[in-house]
């Protein structure tokens, strides 16, 4: 009995009772600020607040990353990977996420070259409550993987993926972020994991440290970790970068990654 349309059907029933609960209740509303624009990248936490509404970020960026696994070496380049926000309701934004990859991967003396679009993701972000004291800050992320692409990069089932996010602010400069995520992938299930600490040097510019991780049934877990610098060139402009390394044998030795991000109107 194949049960995976059956656990999507509940996710999204529950996702949507979140979303009224949430809209309905007495929580704060989150402040409609469009001062500094907040962006989801080049971090894997990707942090817990939604774009404000009627405005579209577009973050974008180009990612290399090299991975040798047994008699096999992979190396990737991203150009670009691509991100659109778009905000539907103050607590509430749609996402839609891709990339042009492509991929030499050498397997003893032979190489080969795969390259194309990678999987199409879709989804939202629902901002759940604003942080106070101890109890942190909370978003709601649901992502759907399409079938879209280049068949070698994208899996032939509807992936989906939850992930709840939290952020506490520790002074006005300085804050932690983790998220949790469960997904439904392929025949099985994955779980991640995120933990970021960000601070901000000045009002243009931020660095963050983060260690992150995806257990997928089956396979050993993958654990990284990166750091990165954020440059605030206009409230409503970002550039950054970033780097980071595997901390265990399944993942990747190394990353680096470059973007460019803004935000529609100013």
């Amino acid at each position: 009995m194949n049960i995976k349309p059956t656990i999507q059907k509940a996710f999204l029933l529950i996702t949507a009772l979140l979303f009224i609960l949430v809209k309905q209740g007495n929580a704060q509303e989150q402040e409609e600020d469009l001062g500094r624009i907040s962006t989801g990248r080049p971090d894997q936490t990707q942090g817990t607040t939604v774009v404000p509404k009627s405005t579209l970020q577009i973050e974008s960026g180009f990612l290399y990353q090299k991975n040798t696994a047994e008699e096999q070496e992979t190396k990737t380049h991203a150009y670009p990977t691509v991100s659109l926000r778009y905000g539907l309701l103050e607590r509430l934004e749609l996402r839609v996420d891709g990339a042009f990859q492509d991929s030499v991967i050498r397997e003893y003396n032979s190489y080969r070259k795969v390259n194309g679009i990678g999987p199409l993701g879709a989804g939202f972000r629902l901002y759940m409550w604003k942080g106070a004291g101890v109890l942190p800050q909370a978003a709601l992320t649901a992502t759907v993987s399409l079938p879209v692409g280049n068949s070698n990069m994208v899996s032939n089932y509807t992936d989906t993926e939850l992930r709840l996010g939290f952020t506490n602010t520790i002074t006005p400069d300085l804050s932690l972020t983790y998220t949790l995520g469960y997904g439904w992938v392929e025949e099985g299930t994955e779980t991640k994991y995120a933990f970021k600490v960000s601070g901000d040097l000045s009002y243009r510019v931020a660095v963050y440290a983060e260690v992150f991780g995806t257990n997928a049934e089956g396979s050993r877990a993958a654990h990284q970790a990166d750091a990165g610098v954020l440059f605030i060139v206009r409230q409503n402009m970002q550039l950054d970068v970033a780097a980071g390394i595997g901390l265990s044998r399944a993942a990747p030795d190394l990353f680096i990654t470059t973007g460019y991000s803004v935000r529609l109107p100013r």
